[in-house]
Parts: C-alpha cells; structure tokens; sequence
C-alpha cells in the first residue's frame, strides 16, 4: 500500500525506535513518524538515529490526546508507549503507570478509531497472574529448571506459556494496566471494527536498549559482564538454573 503513513507510540524508546526505523528502510515509500514525551533517560540518544533514518519526530505524550491529535493523521498505529519497569508502580510511580498505560492507550485507540486506522498492540507476558506462574510443575536438570508436559493449568507445557493460560489473579500493578490496556484494545476492535493485532512479548534485547535493573536486564547483565560489576543471582537459592527466552528486537521488528 504505497504512500501509507504510519504512527508509532513510544517511537523513541528501544521498541519504538528499532520498529521505525526498521519500516522506514523496508517501505521508503510510507511516511514513519515517531511520537515519544523523551521521559525514559536514553531515548533522547535515539533521535539522531531516526532523524538519519528518515523517521518524522514528534514530541508529544500519550497521556494529552491533543499531542496525539498534532502529529496528524494516520494509517496505521504501533501502539509501544508504555512505561516498560515492573518496579515503576513499586516505587512510588503508580499513577504515571496507570495514566500512561492506561489513559495513554485509550487514547491511542481513540486516535486510531477517528483515523479507522490499523492498530498493533504491544503488550507483556507479565499479563499472566504470578501465583498460577509460580504453581507451574518444572524438573531441575544439571544446568537449567524446564517445564515439565504434564500441567494442572491449561494452556503451559514444555513448551512455555500460551495466550490459553488462565487470567485470573494478581500480576503486578505493571502487568495489570497492560491487560486493561488489552481489553481496551479488544472492544475498540469491536465497537469500531479497528483491525487490531495484539502481540504478548516477552523479554526483548538487542542493540541501543539502555538496560537497567528493573527493565532491560539482559542489557545490563552485559554491560556489567563488560566493565567487570558485580552481580548477584538471587532467585531459586541463587542456583542460576532459571531460564528465559529472549526475541531479539529485530525477529519482533
């Protein structure tokens, strides 16, 4: 479809910036623009990176629906602006979450329903309660804990988690304005008849993630690998037999 023009939230960020920059290269033809408020430290760092990459930026937050409304219209709409940290609601940012995640994401959908735009939802896999994660049966092998075929609990084998797994219980305040983000997005595409995708990632990595301690630790378990920090392995007795898939940004991209 040449000559779309294509809204990323959040297109400063690790996520947003690798997606837009990724679309611009792969269809010269559409226009990219990229929406972020540059609260997260770093993504600053990205914006002569797009702007070489031929991606529009526009400073804006999701939180104002006029900054959405400034950056014009729209065909299509990555939605990847949420505030990423678990430990963001722990300590003491409960209401920047909630209203970022949340309101953000409203309205987001809002914009795209005005547009009768494409809308692709970037969620977490931290939408799956923690007591029913913590129930799943797994063996200990030489080197790595691995889930085991047999479960009480639909949709988990050795295979991992599907999107089938139960959805009742507590999450983190993180993973809870993600799913009400979901729900959000799921009666929109229903109300409105928004195609609408909804993609429940795990842990991301790769180049320009400024990884820190409570987002983005595989990024900072390298950085402390390279300039020789200290580090501590602190769940299952500190055994280091826990195991995590990781999508590159690129394979998401």
């Amino acid at each position: 479809m040449p000559g779309r023009r294509i809204l990323i939230a959040g297109g400063a960020g690790f996520i947003g910036s690798s997606v837009a920059l990724h679309l611009a290269a792969r269809r010269p033809d559409w226009e990219v623009v990229a929406l972020d408020s540059l609260h997260r430290r770093g993504s600053e760092l990205n914006l002569p990176r797009l702007r070489a990459g031929g991606v529009r930026f526009v400073h804006g937050d999701v939180r104002e629906p006029d900054d959405l409304r400034a950056a014009g219209r729209f065909d299509a709409l990555v939605e990847c602006s949420a505030e990423p940290s678990v430990m963001a609601a722990v300590h003491g940012a409960s209401s920047f979450v909630v209203r970022t995640n949340v309101l953000g994401a409203h309205h987001c959908l809002e914009e795209a329903a005005r547009n009768d735009a494409q809308v692709i939802f970037l969620s977490t896999s931290r939408v799956y309660p923690v007591a029913a994660l913590c129930a799943l049966r797994y063996r200990e092998g030489e080197t790595r804990f691995e889930l085991s075929d047999e479960q009480s609990l639909p949709g988990a084998s050795a295979s991992g988690v599907a999107e089938s797994f139960p959805l009742e219980g507590a999450r983190t305040l993180y993973g809870a304005s993600k799913l009400c983000a979901e729900l959000l997005v799921a009666e929109y595409a229903e109300s409105f008849g928004l195609p609408a995708v909804i993609n429940r990632c795990g842990v991301i990595t790769g180049p320009w993630q400024m990884g820190k301690l409570d987002q983005g630790v595989f990024a900072q378990w390298m950085l402390a690998f390279h300039f020789k920090r200290p580090l501590s392995y602190i769940g299952f007795a500190g055994s280091g037999k826990q195991v995590r898939d990781l999508l590159h940004v690129a394979d998401l991209a």
